[in-house]
């Protein structure tokens, strides 16, 4: 925080001509040991943005959870990018230092979706969980409200709260990821995938305790944040690759269970029990988790479960029930008034395209033409 603050008051009176020039004057004449700092620090970030570029488009393990660990790296690439321009640029606008600060925010959150994503077959992100995104949307829209005249006129406790928040948020997101993995693991968690993620919250870890450690102590470089980035994101991709991990998550999770075979028949019951007695398919967010936690069982053992005594996956498994329901209603008179739309929602499905995609995929027909068939 020291550094960050030094830098924003060492900035002040520069007119926007002269900042450009103070900026390329200062690169044009570094010594040779800052620019060796700036290629090892830089080359994280680099790597971080290629990685994210290939985890984007990569085909194999889960795109989903491929996805999310693409948009964690950006953040992070972000971020440390951040950190390399304020250790080595004499001028730099304080609206780009709280705005890096502010993506901190982002990074827990994301780290947590992509724990869920690998340890749930199922998982999928919902609207309502862009709510843990709200806080690091205030953090970025205070770093494009502040200005340079803010570090004279604000106190130095705002600054210095602003601080702890950005660093206890990222920290608390990474303790409850990790209580959740253990939780998981003990569960039946695929050991690949487990591995995989304590690797990742340890990788990040480090990171944060690098950062905290700049905010009460100068005598710690601030360089060492990026350096350290920089040698986690090359060690973490090596293991990974080397292991398969990433090819790991979106295969089976787990092949054995430690539920008895007659436990696993009484689950069994259960689950057809709440979907055809209490037609609990027609609820549009029942989910793998919001079951398991209805039954209190894992969401790994629930899976392997259902998977074993249907032979089908989990959505494949309720929107058989829902299909069901939804040609019976197709030939009610009582619904032959309600659109196509209407039977959908009250079957469960949350959206037009993925009733008519299940339904043909069954039927081999959309529910339009089945239902003109039937009128026929």
């Amino acid at each position: 925080m020291k550094r960050a603050l030094h830098i924003i008051v060492h900035n002040k009176g520069l007119s926007k001509g002269r900042y450009r020039h103070e900026y390329f004057s200062y690169f044009a004449y570094m010594p040779a040991n800052d620019i060796v700092l700036i290629i090892i620090s830089g080359l994280g970030v680099v790597h971080g943005l290629f990685l994210a570029l290939f985890l984007w488009t990569y085909s194999k393990g889960k795109r989903m959870s491929n996805r999310l660990l693409a948009l964690l790296l950006v953040v992070f690439s972000f971020r440390i990018g951040k950190s390399v321009l304020l250790e080595f640029a004499t001028a730099l606008d304080i609206k780009l230092v709280f705005t890096g600060l502010g993506t901190l925010m982002a990074i827990g959150p994301l780290y947590y979706l992509y724990v869920l994503s690998c340890a749930d077959p199922t998982f999928r992100p919902k609207k309502k969980q862009l709510i843990h995104f709200i806080p690091a949307m205030l953090g970025m829209s205070f770093g494009l409200w502040v200005r340079e005249e803010h570090t004279e006129t604000l106190p130095i406790l705002i600054f210095f709260v602003l601080f702890v928040t950005y660093y206890s948020h990222y920290l608390l997101y990474l303790l409850v990821s990790h209580a959740y993995i253990s939780r998981q693991r003990k569960a039946g968690l695929n050991k690949n995938i487990y591995d995989l993620l304590k690797l990742l919250f340890y990788g990040m870890l480090v990171i944060w305790f690098a950062y905290v450690l700049n905010l009460f102590d100068d005598t710690v470089p601030y360089v060492v944040g990026p350096i350290l980035y920089s040698l986690v994101a090359y060690v973490t991709s090596f293991i990974i690759i080397q292991k398969g991990y990433i090819q790991s998550v979106g295969q089976t999770k787990y092949k054995t269970t430690s539920v008895p075979d007659e436990q696993q028949e009484q689950i069994y019951s259960k689950v057809l029990q709440l979907i055809e007695n209490e037609e609990y398919y027609k609820n549009p967010d029942v989910s793998l988790r919001s079951l398991s936690e209805r039954l209190h069982i894992s969401t790994q053992s629930l899976s392997m479960i259902i998977n074993q005594k249907s032979r089908k996956n989990f959505n494949g498994f309720i929107n058989d029930y829902r299909i069901k329901e939804a040609r019976r209603l197709l030939h009610d008179d009582r619904h032959k008034n309600h659109t196509v739309a209407a039977i959908a929602f009250e079957v469960g499905f949350n959206s037009i395209s993925s009733f008519n995609t299940a339904f043909k995929k069954q039927t081999g027909v959309t529910p339009a033409v089945y239902r003109m068939k039937v009128m026929k």
